[in-house]
């Protein structure tokens, strides 16, 4: 069994809270996920991740989006 983290994200993309999820294949884990995610929702995305891989985003980027802003 392995141990993959589940961060839920804003409409910002930021990580309002996680949890760990033991599954034995990273499908198992997206499908546990994705169902939080329903049960929550204020929250909305997520992405899983092992250890310092990001596995899973449960959404892409916007085009055109950009976190560097720019100071004129």
């Amino acid at each position: 069994m392995r141990v993959y983290r589940c961060y839920f994200l804003n409409e910002r993309d930021r990580i309002e809270g996680y949890e760990n999820i033991e599954a034995d294949a990273l499908q198992e884990a997206v499908d546990r996920a994705l169902a939080l995610l329903r049960q929550q929702p204020k929250h909305k995305a997520i992405e899983i991740w092992e250890g310092p891989n990001r596995l899973y985003p449960a959404r892409r980027r916007r085009p055109g989006r950009s976190r560097i802003s720019i100071a004129g």
